[in-house]
């Protein structure tokens, strides 16, 4: 299988065509968001730069400045603040992945030890802090009200959207549940950083909102049918594969997603299975999570949620419509296909 290398990860070429041309569109506001993140890290704590740099600079797809910028070049938004909000959508990302990983327990991340494995589950929720804090006070001193409001809404609603998957794990969430936590969880700060746009021209900021939601609808879809699916290292090794993370993982913590609910619909006995595994708690045994896959595997659970996660690609490219046709706008629409065929 043909790879290439993007965000520091090692990735199959035909999942990077796509972000590599949007990529190429925007590269120098990408470079200078690069350069903007690492000021938004520095700190007098040495620890904290070196923490947060352990997830926010070893790599990583960049999705969220990349569509930050891409939506502001579409909408016709070059103010210079456009390169501070593409860096906090990543330093925000940033903190939600050190929180995560010691909520969940989790060891891997971008395909190597997370940041908690190396310094402690302490230091990681406390830089976490940082970088949120961090972040809000970027956009306040950037002088766009709307900008910051929005933002620290989206901020609240993500925290509400890691309680609500906290507390909804040991149970077989429903649909509807299952789509609160991850418009809040994930589809909110895409939501966010598309958003930007409409600084410029407020006309285009619902329709950049409506990308960017369902933009992130299909992201967490597709990356839950993911760890449902035998996660191979290209080199056919074992270990983290290209999601840079252990397959099963959302599984082990007793979090059931949209394509094992759906597995579950299929097979009463699989929701029994299921329901009594999780009764016992989080970690759920590997024999146990390798089990439930394979009877995931055996139904066409993971090929639904994938079509689903289409749909939500195609409405986030029918919102685009709004804005004028330019080569970003056709970027951000081939971005939306990305995130469901991708294999990391």
């Amino acid at each position: 299988m043909a790879a290439e290398t993007y965000g520091g990860q090692t990735v199959p070429s035909a999942a990077l065509s796509a972000v590599a041309r949007a990529a190429a569109l925007v590269a120098d506001d990408l470079a200078a968001t690069e350069r903007r993140l690492r000021e938004l890290l520095k700190s007098d704590i040495a620890e904290i730069p070196q923490v947060a740099g352990h997830v926010a600079l070893c790599g990583g797809k960049r999705l969220r400045p990349l569509v930050a910028l891409l939506a502001a070049q579409a909408a016709g938004y070059d103010a210079p603040h456009r390169i501070t909000i593409a860096a906090v959508g990543e330093l925000v990302h940033t903190a939600t992945l050190l929180h995560d990983d010691v909520v969940d327990g989790g060891e891997f991340r971008r395909g190597r030890p997370a940041a908690r494995m190396a310094y402690g589950n302490g230091l990681a929720v406390l830089t976490g802090n940082f970088c949120l804090c961090s972040g809000l006070v970027a956009i306040a001193e950037s002088g766009q009200t709307h900008a910051y409001g929005t933002l620290a809404q989206t901020v609240m609603r993500m925290s509400e959207g890691e309680v609500a998957q906290l507390s909804s794990a040991g149970s077989v969430p429903s649909r509807a549940r299952y789509y609160d936590i991850v418009d809040r969880k994930t589809a909110a700060l895409i939501a966010w950083c598309a958003s930007i746009g409409g600084l410029g021209d407020p006309k285009y900021t619902d329709a950049l909102l409506r990308f960017g939601t369902e933009l992130g609808y299909a992201f967490q879809i597709a990356d839950d049918v993911l760890d449902v699916t035998p996660n191979l290292k290209l080199d056919g090794g074992a270990g983290p594969g290209v999601t840079g993370k252990e397959c099963g993982q959302d599984l082990r913590d007793g979090k059931v997603t949209l394509p094992l609910a759906l597995a579950c619909e299929a097979e009463p006995a699989l929701l029994r299975q299921v329901q009594e595994a999780l009764a016992v708690g989080p970690p759920m045994a590997a024999n146990v999570v390798s089990e439930i896959l394979q009877a995931v595997a055996s139904t066409d659970a993971a090929q639904s949620a994938r079509a689903t996660a289409q749909q939500h690609a195609a409405s986030a490219c029918e919102a685009l419509l709004t804005l004028p046709p330019t080569p970003a706008r056709d970027a951000l629409s081939e971005l939306a296909g990305y995130v469901v065929q991708r294999e990391y």
